[in-house]
């Protein structure tokens, strides 16, 4: 688990499919996704499974707590492989309700220093489509810079990638 001053941040587990279908059912939450569009009861499971197949990796996602009430899910937060096992990204969403008060912000900073400690990556992406403003906006103000040289979803339009150094992070 991770504690930040605001948050509790714990592995996905089985049991977290709640917050994910909360998510990822909602056509609000998920325009800016690959798919574009809410998910499948079918197809979040399958999420789920595969975030909880991640850790074997020694790294990936975590759901996000309020500390101030420990037993209320409000997103996830985590650094994931992407298709191209040499890239990693760090990946978050809230509940509309928790967003807007720097939860996104404290919760991917505290999940980047644990990566790096981790010690299996000296560079970590982000990536958001162009019109995601907020995503943007915790991404670079984790202190990420545009990374043009970097492709880790392909031949994607709208796309823009950002990266940040083990080295660079503070």
């Amino acid at each position: 688990m991770i504690t930040t001053e605001n948050l509790n941040l714990k592995p996905v587990g089985e049991d977290d499919v709640d917050i994910y279908s909360q998510i990822l059912s909602s056509n609000e939450l998920t325009q800016y996704l690959p798919k574009g569009e809410a998910y499948t009861d079918e197809e979040i499971k399958c999420h789920v499974d595969s975030r909880i197949k991640h850790w074997q990796h020694g790294f990936g996602s975590y759901v996000i707590y309020l500390k101030s009430k420990p037993t209320i899910k409000i997103g996830y937060v985590g650094v994931e492989q992407c298709g191209d096992p040499t890239y990693s990204d760090i990946r978050y969403a809230l509940l509309p309700k928790y967003q807007g008060f720097g939860y996104a912000f404290e919760a991917a900073k505290a999940v980047l220093a644990k990566t790096f400690e981790a010690g299996k990556h000296s560079k970590i992406y982000g990536v958001a489509i162009k019109d995601n403003i907020a995503s943007l906006i915790v991404i670079k103000k984790l202190g990420m810079q545009l990374d043009s040289e970097a492709n880790l979803y392909g031949d994607t339009k709208g796309l823009e990638t950002y990266s940040i150094t083990k080295v660079s992070f503070t």
